[in-house]
């Protein structure tokens, strides 16, 4: 037997071997409303001895109202599907979840790359100046005023013997150095011995007045990091800070994955 709601239209169910022969009531089980059968305005007590059900998968198609389909248990947690999500910035309250997650996982890469990468104040770039009297001592005193160590060779010997004792990170050379033993010779030639992974800690610096400063073309052809053009040695710290700022960012995924400083 099947009775429909008059409130929420729910068809209930009804055992028709447990329905009493006279008129009886029984009660939603969804909206607690009194439903008559088969006439109205009769309530026995024999009709809370009834079992009443509502199909388990009514077809939306039998009722006229709407049907809800509720929960009545927790659902079951996928551990696979789950993840523990980074730790939001608190200045990124008002972004949605993605942008909070690349947010996070932006600062912690950032953190990453201060904490391993990062240059120490105290530890200054040592540069060699292999240069002609010209301009030497105007070099070696504009590179030591922006925090550079700086050790100038006068000849080709003492260039040689500052290069064997401790390594450096940026070497200035030009054509004009100690020409009488060939310096720039012997000492581009030391560079081009150097293992890929030493060459690539060293910024080589050529001074000339046959090119351009900052030149990315000239630079190429004549195998070094930077060109810098006599007339410019005055702009030389602020060249050769972006040249290498540029250099150290070129190199920042090989560094990162080595674990090593930028030059």
């Amino acid at each position: 037997m099947v009775l429909v709601c008059p409130q929420c239209s729910a068809r209930l169910q009804i055992d028709d071997t447990k329905a009493p022969a006279r008129p009886f009531s029984v009660r939603c089980p969804k909206c607690q409303t009194s439903v008559n059968h088969p006439a109205a305005g009769i309530d026995e007590p024999a009709a809370a001895s009834l079992e009443v059900s509502a199909p388990a998968s009514p077809n939306p198609s039998d009722s006229d109202g709407p049907l809800f389909e509720r929960h009545t248990s927790a659902p079951r947690f996928n551990a696979r599907t789950s993840h523990k999500p980074l730790a939001a910035p608190e200045d990124a309250a008002g972004l949605d979840d993605v942008a909070q997650l690349l947010t996070a996982a932006l600062q912690h890469a950032d953190a990453r790359d201060a904490s391993v990468r990062k240059r120490p104040s105290w530890n200054q770039r040592k540069v060699l100046v292999c240069t002609s009297p010209a301009y030497r001592e105007t070099i070696a005193e504009l590179l030591a005023n922006s925090n550079y160590e700086v050790f100038v060779a006068e000849n080709l010997a003492q260039a040689q013997e500052r290069m064997r004792e401790e390594r450096m990170d940026v070497l200035l050379i030009d054509a004009n150095f100690d020409p009488v033993e060939q310096g720039v010779a012997f000492i581009t030639g030391e560079v081009h011995l150097l293992r890929p992974a030493e060459r690539r800690r060293l910024f080589l610096v050529y001074v000339t007045s046959e090119a351009r400063t900052m030149d990315i073309h000239a630079a190429f052809l004549q195998d070094v990091n930077l060109i810098v053009n006599p007339a410019d040695i005055e702009q030389l710290p602020e060249a050769l800070d972006i040249s290498i700022r540029h250099f150290n960012e070129l190199y920042r995924p090989l560094n990162r994955a080595l674990d090593l400083a930028p030059i």
